[in-house]
């Protein structure tokens, strides 16, 4: 791992090159596949672009290590890659220069609370592998505004990050329902949290799981905030990577969903090695017992053997970062397995 400094400083580097480095990304432009890949494996790390999103999430811990579920899935790529989770290299951006960064060669993957549309998926160069959180828009107040939901907001500046889905949002709901909300854009996240906390703003609005992170850690008294239960959008948040290099794709989307087969399979970061010895024959196939399923994507067949005694099954890292077992303590909800009532659901391993 590189420190955040180290990594803006060559993220720098590689914007300003960002003009040919995006006619070689786009799609039609001769890039073979595999290209990142190779790169990966000749380098021997994989370059993963970040946001500061709140502890659970990425965030960079009193030790200067990043940590949070987003965090987890590049390490379970670096090792189904390279055989070594801590083979990443930490890509610090913004909302507002992360896609152009990603199309430029910035960095290999994109893992962050980004939303997952059709216009980011269509039009910039990119293309999402997935999805690893389910989650919707809110609105975090101010208690002394008055207000227990947005119903009852009669004026009120909103603080909104620019460069995101949750800025477009805001404004159809100002123009449509809520006319006396005044947006107040900023061009960093950072930016955005503190203005709400100095109370420039009277309310912010973010992803859900976002607000309740900052919530957590940045509010001295969490008692003089009210969480609106509002919830006025679907986003759908994972990693995004250049197009046009369909094996490395394939491992960045199937590395995900390793995770949550193997939950539903069973698979732990403990128990993996000896669920190689399990007769289930999809368990096999995952596991890499049989089915030769890891060339299809340039790895050998223990990728998914890696991924997740590096970071666990999903239900672990939820758990582990988000859920029961962290500060945030928050309800599986939407990104519960299928069988439990939720979205998480992994195509056959076969």
């Amino acid at each position: 791992m590189i420190s955040a400094p180290s990594a803006i400083a060559r993220l720098a580097g590689a914007l300003a090159l960002a003009g040919c480095l995006v006619m070689a990304a786009a799609p039609g432009s001769g890039v073979r596949a595999g290209a990142v890949l190779d790169r990966v494996k000749a380098d021997g790390v994989v370059r993963c672009g970040v946001t500061r999103s709140g502890q659970g999430l990425s965030a960079i811990d009193e030790n200067g290590r990043w940590q949070g579920m987003f965090i987890d899935c590049c390490r379970a790529i670096a090792a189904a890659a390279l055989d070594d989770p801590e083979a990443v290299e930490f890509y610090e951006v913004n909302d507002v220069i992360r896609f152009e960064a990603l199309a430029a060669d910035g960095f290999d993957v994109l893992m962050a609370n980004t939303t997952w549309t059709i216009t980011r998926d269509t039009a910039l160069g990119i293309s999402f592998t997935g999805t690893i959180y389910y989650d919707g828009q809110s609105f975090l107040a101010h208690r002394s505004l008055g207000a227990r939901n947005l119903a009852e907001v009669e004026q009120a500046n909103v603080c909104v990050s620019g460069g995101t889905t949750t800025l477009k949002n805001v404004n159809e709901l100002v123009r449509t329902y809520y006319p006396g909300l005044k947006i107040i854009e900023f061009q960093s996240i950072d930016g955005t949290y503190e203005s709400f906390f100095a109370r420039e703003c009277e309310i912010i609005t973010y992803d859900r799981v976002v607000l309740i992170s900052q919530l957590r850690n940045r509010a001295s008294d969490p008692g003089n905030f009210v969480l609106f239960p509002e919830i006025v959008s679907k986003e759908p948040l994972g990693p995004a990577v250049r197009r046009g290099d369909q094996e490395w794709f394939d491992l960045v989307r199937w590395t995900v969903l390793a995770t949550i087969a193997a939950e539903e399979m069973g698979v732990t970061a403990a128990n993996v090695e000896a669920m190689r010895q399990s007769d289930d024959p999809e368990v096999r196939r995952l596991l890499g017992v049989d089915g030769a399923i890891g060339a299809g994507m340039g790895v050998d067949d223990d990728w998914a053997v890696r991924a997740i005694r590096a970071v666990g099954n999903y239900g672990e890292i939820f758990d582990r970062h988000v859920g029961a077992n962290s500060p945030l303590k928050m309800d599986r909800g939407l990104n519960a397995l299928w069988t439990e009532g939720g979205l998480h659901y992994a195509p056959p391993v076969r």
